[in-house]
């Protein structure tokens, strides 16, 4: 079986993130359920303005310590029940790649810590 997503680890938040997401439309709250260096899964209460050759948006929030503001493209979407969620795929520089890996890493600890 082949996979699409190509990333070197996707870290599975156990409890949601809380961002803010900037999109043509405006602003909207959302939650992180997972991330990657270059990828995310959101969850919005209202739909997005997604569209199948990529919405740009920019989200900020904050991870291990660290409040982060990085922009992407909303690739696909899946509406279920009163929710949608979003596949995110980021636009990041080495650095910004190093500092988010660096961030899901703490948070991770500070995450088994807290067990």
């Amino acid at each position: 079986m082949r996979f699409k997503r190509q990333e070197p680890f996707r870290y599975q938040l156990g409890q949601p993130l809380s961002a803010e997401l900037m999109a043509s439309d405006g602003q909207h709250s959302v939650l992180i359920h997972d991330i990657s260096p270059h990828g995310m899964k959101l969850e919005a209460k209202s739909r997005l303005p997604f569209s199948r050759e990529g919405s740009s948006v920019e989200i900020s929030f904050a991870i291990g310590g660290v409040s982060l503001k990085i922009g992407g493209r909303l690739v696909w979407e899946r509406p279920f029940a009163h929710i949608h969620y979003y596949g995110v795929r980021l636009h990041v520089t080495k650095q910004e790649e190093e500092n988010l890996i660096e961030a899901i890493k703490r948070h991770a600890a500070e995450s088994r810590r807290m067990q």
